[in-house]
């Protein structure tokens, strides 16, 4: 099928929609202990209380708490200490006390817990200064969770110390979305992977997105590079379809003689979805093609495109497949350091790069300007800010988003 290499832009609005019918969301179930920044893919309930029974929550000895109420300074309680071992019990009676440690049951019939440093022990006895309320110093059956209580709902990303807790709660597996596999091909007779051959440029952009793509929920799979010939990344892109989720191409998707991307995609079969170029800049060369379910993105060459095409495209294609409703992203208020007029691609939307600076109490972005080539403009940079449609210009200390993407930025 020919298709035009020509582009038709289509509104990010338009595509985020389009995108949303093709991602295919799959589950798994999973070991616990590799569920972490994972995606639930089901309801969390639990099948016990934590804890199971009452315990003690300090270095200390078990009473019942009637047993001090006469106590003080002036008339201290004493009280048998019994060492439950040894008898073989796993109660105390009227007058009796037993040591008991940091998270330890507390035997039947106790209901408070006096830590060793209020007591004096005399012999086989305590000596007890003050009286103790019911069930102080006790962590109380289920008072961290409670059996049949919802702990996290389906779309939660799991975090370290929700680990902790389902490995307390047993939950030796978890039912997770599928990680999509995301196949790299890098086009260009211009790349190498080999660092000994000097004369020509290092395949570099995909090691980026290979690490974008892990931090960001995906498995990157590098399907190596290919020259600039039709026939060859076309064999290349059939390999990666049959062994990834989603297909991604690097270079190659522009109007140039030697773009040939858009061409082998869309040779393969009946494109059933067809997405020439988005209404951003830069990344406007992007491009979104899916063939037998599986969606292919063409993302263009330069750092800043490519970086703003898998920003805008490919990262919401990972995060709905894994379960997230959209990018997952931090983003923080700032003002502009300066009065900033961008003339260029009116009706699209335009991303600049941005240093954020801590003045006083303000946090202020600061843009760096640059052509889309430049790597040192992202390095310079802390985030980015999306500037809408159809305005030209940013005041100085107006207030805009600036984007924090995990992986691109550290924080």
């Amino acid at each position: 099928m020919w298709l035009s290499k020509k582009f038709k832009y289509v509104s990010l609005e338009e595509v985020h929609q389009l995108i949303k019918n093709i991602a295919r969301e799959s589950k798994e179930t999973i070991s616990v202990f590799q569920a972490y920044n994972r995606v639930l893919a089901e309801n969390i309930i639990s099948d016990i209380n934590l804890p199971p029974n009452d315990v003690s929550h300090v270095d200390g000895y078990a009473v019942k708490a009637e047993d001090t109420l006469q106590a003080s300074i002036s008339n201290p309680v004493l009280l048998k200490i019994v060492n439950l071992n040894k008898e073989h019990r796993d109660k105390i009676d009227i007058k009796e006390t037993a040591y008991v440690s940091t998270g330890h049951t507390l035997p039947i019939g106790a209901n408070a817990v006096i830590p060793v440093e209020s007591v004096k022990i005399k012999g086989d006895f305590i000596e007890i200064y003050h009286h103790m309320q019911p069930y102080e110093n006790v962590t109380r059956t289920g008072s961290d969770v409670k059996k049949g209580d919802i702990i996290f709902r389906a779309g939660h990303i799991l975090r370290a110390q929700d680990i902790k807790l389902l490995i307390d709660m047993k939950k030796w597996h978890i039912k997770c979305f599928k990680k999509p596999v995301v196949a790299l091909i890098s086009t260009g007779s211009e790349l190498t992977r080999q660092i000994e051959e000097t004369d020509k440029k290092f395949d570099s952009s995909k090691i980026m997105l290979s690490i974008l793509i892990k931090e960001n929920g995906g498995i990157p799979l590098d399907m190596g590079l290919v020259p600039d010939d039709i026939n060859m990344i076309k064999e290349l892109l059939k390999k990666g379809l049959k062994k990834a989720d989603i297909l991604v191409t690097i270079g190659g998707a522009s109007l140039g003689e030697k773009d040939y991307v858009w061409e082998a995609i869309n040779s393969l079969d009946t494109p059933e979805l067809i997405i020439r170029g988005i209404k951003v800049q830069p990344g406007r060369v992007t491009s979104l093609s899916v063939i037998n379910n599986k969606p292919i993105v063409a993302l263009p060459g330069h750092i800043q495109s490519t970086l703003a095409g898998f920003y805008l495209v490919l990262l919401p294609l990972i995060h709905l497949m894994i379960g997230l409703p959209e990018p997952y992203c931090l983003k923080l208020k700032a003002k502009m350091s300066q009065r900033m007029v961008v003339k260029e691609f009116l009706p699209f939307k335009r991303i600049r790069f941005v240093k954020i600076i801590k003045r006083d109490n303000d946090i202020i972005s600061e843009p760096i300007i640059g052509d889309s080539s430049l790597t040192s403009v992202t390095v310079k940079a802390d985030g980015f800010i999306i500037i809408p449609e159809n305005k030209e210009i940013i005041e100085q200390n107006e207030k805009v988003d600036v984007y924090l993407l995990k992986g691109l930025y550290s924080y």
